[in-house]
């Protein structure tokens, strides 16, 4: 909860300047007094500071409201060990424990360094040749683990070679040279990216007047989201709107609300809900500047479809936004909704209280990394998005997104992608999904002490442990070639369905019971790498998380030269 500066004025002005202290301002006060007469100043000047404090105090008020008793004492816990870590001496403490967790990422990162790294541009440019050599070269290393192994996972959910990649190539080739700033020059551009649109919006059950918008991916839709509300809010008078979560919600709608100034409250699930965000944990929750709720369709720690029939319900009835992040069943869901493969509530516009829904077509939409759509069922939402600038030097300028000029390559296949499918090859390519999250599910429980955390409901599948410690069981998995997510509240293990995982079941079967044998044989094992920082977390201050959050980025975003 950030401080209001405002609000402290406030508050120290009601506190400070009682009545008696009033009494020493005579002198100002006798020639306020000559032209009101008998008015009490001092009585109204208290009413003032007592009036503007219950007004930015309400803010607080709704904090503390969301927050509970416990979360309010679980905040100052968290502040006051925010402070006491940044004091020199104990900051020093600090640096030294994130110097220890990170120096396992960096091996993994770095290794002993690059013998190939540039760290800066040549004098000359390099011919043509030496450049495709090295960048063969590099390919040539992944491709060994990714293509032709299928154990590391990296959010490709096709196969990486193939008749389609051969189309995708082949597109982004044509259209490499494109910008979609200029319509005129590139009108088939445009023509793509509208259609992609209009089909995101009738898979979602969208009716005429559905409108959206294409994006580089679901973090920048689920900003738009945001946006818009953020702007509906403030159109209702609510200075700082307010967005409710689960607490398996996606990170990208926690960097929406801090790139915005949103608050962003988060309600607890666990086993006793499944999982799921459900109207009545919610309807606690729901107070004068909350503007929308925020659902998943299905959640990416635990493959679940929140409840949002109920939440559309409870939207409609208090009059605020329901957004739902289908960017991860983006496709999926509609094709196994059709086939009857759903075992939960509807999620899409068939919910009269939905507003938005995001939806990638970067995942199992299968087209290349960069595709995502924003759909509205008002377009009223969706004009909310728009930043018209119109008293600049340059003359009049708007784009539809966040983004200025956009390469036309990726929208192109794209939409050559989902015409290459169709909506039978979609059908088709989503049962395949659903037999292996079938297949997953079952070997799962087949193994003793493991056990599927709860009714996945697509895609993924998490697994928990109530013997062993499942990060071990990650860190076992990754020593033999897998990388597989895991997540915390509560430690879990998630598998995330591509299309070629039905291919590799039976290797991964074999290497998980090999995991759990080893843990049963030797239960001192410690687990390594981003799993062992995961362990880690329930024992370590947040200011220490963060840190070492921060720092990974750095370390991703440098180059490490090889020793000579």
């Amino acid at each position: 909860m950030a401080t209001d500066p405002q609000v402290l004025f406030c508050v120290v002005m009601t506190l400070l300047l009682p009545l008696r202290f009033h009494t020493t301002l005579s002198p100002i006060q006798e020639k306020l007094r000559q032209p009101f007469g008998s008015i009490r100043l001092n009585a109204a000047w208290n009413v003032l500071c007592v009036t503007l404090s219950v007004l930015a105090c309400r803010r607080w008020g709704f904090e503390m409201w969301q927050r509970g008793l416990h979360g309010m004492v679980a905040l100052a816990g968290r502040e006051v060990l925010r402070t006491v870590c940044s004091l020199p001496y104990i900051r020093g403490i600090v640096r030294r424990e994130v110097a220890k967790e990170l120096k396992a990422i960096e091996v993994s990162i770095h290794g002993n360094g690059d013998p190939t790294a540039v760290l800066e541009l040549p004098k000359q440019g390099l011919p043509r040749e030496e450049i495709l050599r090295r960048i063969q070269l590099a390919s040539a290393a992944e491709a060994a683990e990714y293509v032709g192994v299928g154990k590391k996972w990296a959010g490709i959910y096709h196969s990486p070679v193939g008749e389609l990649v051969d189309l995708q190539n082949k597109v982004w080739g044509i259209y490499n040279c494109s910008n979609t700033l200029y319509e005129g020059v590139f009108p088939s551009v445009r023509k793509y990216e509208a259609e992609l649109i209009s089909w995101a919006v009738r898979l979602l059950n969208g009716a005429r007047s559905t409108c959206g918008l294409l994006t580089s991916g679901g973090t920048e839709s689920v900003m738009l989201a945001a946006l818009c509300y953020r702007e509906l809010g403030r159109s209702r008078g609510i200075a700082t709107p307010r967005i409710l979560a689960a607490n398996t919600c996606h990170p990208c709608i926690v960097k929406a609300c801090h790139y915005f100034g949103i608050t962003l409250t988060k309600i607890p699930v666990d086993e006793s809900t499944g999982f799921a965000l459900r109207a009545r944990r919610v309807r606690r929750h729901l107070t004068g500047d909350v503007v929308c709720i925020y659902a998943s369709a299905p959640t990416f720690p635990h493959g679940v479809v929140d409840c949002i029939e109920d939440l559309g319900k409870l939207a409609e009835r208090w009059g605020i936004g329901l957004h739902v992040d289908n960017c991860l069943g983006g496709v999926l869901l509609s094709y196994m909704d059709k086939q009857g493969l759903t075992e939960h509530q509807a999620w899409d516009f068939r919910v009269p209280g939905v507003s938005s829904i995001s939806v990638d077509l970067h995942k199992y939409g299968n087209t290349s990394k960069g595709v995502s759509v924003i759909a509205f069922r008002d377009p009223a939402l969706r004009r909310l998005t728009y930043v018209p600038v119109t008293d600049g030097c340059e003359g009049l300028y708007v784009t539809p997104t966040m983004q200025g000029a956009r390469g036309g390559a990726v929208i192109a296949q794209a939409w050559a992608t989902m015409l290459f499918f169709g909506d039978a090859g979609y059908a088709k390519f989503a049962a395949r999904i659903h037999r292996a999250h079938k297949l997953y599910q079952d070997a799962i429980d087949a193994i003793p002490g493991l056990h599927v955390l709860c009714k996945c409901h697509a895609c993924i599948v998490p697994v928990g442990s109530s013997k062993y410690n499942i990060y071990s069981v990650a860190s076992l998995l990754e020593e033999k070639g897998w990388n597989l997510a895991t997540g915390q509240l509560p430690p879990c293990l998630t598998i995330c369905i591509g299309e070629r995982h039905d291919e590799i079941i039976n290797e991964f079967t074999a290497d998980l019971r090999a995991a759990v044998d080893f843990l049963d044989a030797t239960p001192s094992y410690k687990p390594s790498g981003a799993a062992a920082v995961y362990g880690a977390m329930p024992t370590t201050p947040t200011a220490v998380l963060e840190e070492v959050v921060r720092s990974y980025v750095d370390m991703r975003m440098s180059i490490k030269q090889a020793e000579s």
